[in-house]
């Protein structure tokens, strides 16, 4: 039964890890298409960032921004745009396509820590940030990826300096999955940078100190459990002891039991005896003679003198 309710445990366990993770890969996708949709609504010239607003529907905090840009101009030049991305030249969609359609989130601290998880032992130091592509000649619906040819993307962290235990050494730079885990980490460039691929969503963590052990019980403590401990092992050995004499007892009385049955079975398979009175007492006695007497010297019996 014990067992029974612990792997239900788990079972229910794993169930809510699983739908939390959905939950948070649900939130990301939306919160994306509501920023890509408003976007292209909001487009009206090329090389023209406009400030995507997004509703308080879409269930997190984000500053958007979006820039529509011809493929040869940003091989050519590169991008540098908001939310602290820096696209440099030679960098080309992939699929190729003619418009490209940028956009950049700056999702809120509170946001950032609901939708996103740094790896264990560390915490997020900064807003988490995404950059995605679309294809602009098309529409929306066409997700592109952003391929360097030359110098990396790079993203730029702000106000990191102020953040208790930011170390440029030991922090790292993250890269999430659409489920809001860290699927990659690497080190944090000069400053506060990150290198990233390309298209995604990108954060930096910092180590987080891990609580020292517990101190060691006092003396006292040590020997009042050792008290206990004695204690429950000379109940134990009396239990066993009294389990082990019953056991022997029961096995005895089991065997006695067992012979006495085999005697009475034997008995009641032989020859029945009789019955014959002596002195006022009835004894058995056997109805027949199985040896007969022989006469010695050829003298008659007994019984036949006259």
């Amino acid at each position: 039964m014990a067992i029974a309710s612990l792997l239900l445990l788990l079972f229910l366990a794993f169930l809510h890890s699983c739908a939390g993770q959905n939950h948070s890969a649900a939130n990301i996708s939306a919160i994306d298409a509501a920023v890509r949709d408003r976007a292209f609504q909001l487009f009206r010239r090329t090389n023209e960032i406009v400030d995507v607003p997004v509703s308080a529907g879409a269930g997190a905090a984000v500053e958007a921004s979006a820039l529509r840009v011809r493929s040869n101009a940003m091989w050519a030049d590169g991008v540098n745009a908001t939310a602290g991305f820096t696209i440099p030249p030679r960098v080309v969609p992939t699929p190729f396509t003619r418009r490209v359609a940028i956009v950049f989130e700056r999702f809120q601290a509170n946001s950032s820590s609901d939708l996103f998880a740094a790896p264990r032992g560390y915490a997020l130091a900064a807003p988490v940030v995404g950059l995605l592509a679309f294809d602009a000649s098309t529409g929306p619906n066409n997700e592109l990826a952003l391929r360097a040819l030359g110098a990396p993307v790079r993203v730029e962290f702000k106000n990191l300096s102020s953040v208790n235990g930011f170390n440029a050494t030991t922090s790292r730079c993250l890269t999430f999955a659409t489920s809001g885990k860290a699927v990659a980490t690497h080190a944090v460039e000069s400053g506060s940078s990150c290198v990233v691929p390309g298209t995604g969503h990108y954060g930096v963590a910092v180590r987080v100190e891990t609580p020292p052990p517990p101190p060691p019980p006092p003396p006292t403590a040590v020997r009042e459990r050792w008290w206990l401990w004695k204690v429950g092992a000379g109940a134990g050995g009396v239990a066993v002891a009294s389990f082990l004499a019953i056991s022997v007892a029961g096995a005895v009385r089991w065997s006695r039991r067992r012979q006495r049955e085999e005697m009475e079975r034997r008995a009641l398979s032989g020859e029945e005896l009789g019955k014959m009175a002596v002195r006022g007492s009835r004894m058995p006695s056997a109805k027949m003679v199985r040896t007969r007497p022989e006469v010695e010297e050829g003298s008659p019996p007994p019984w036949r003198k006259s």
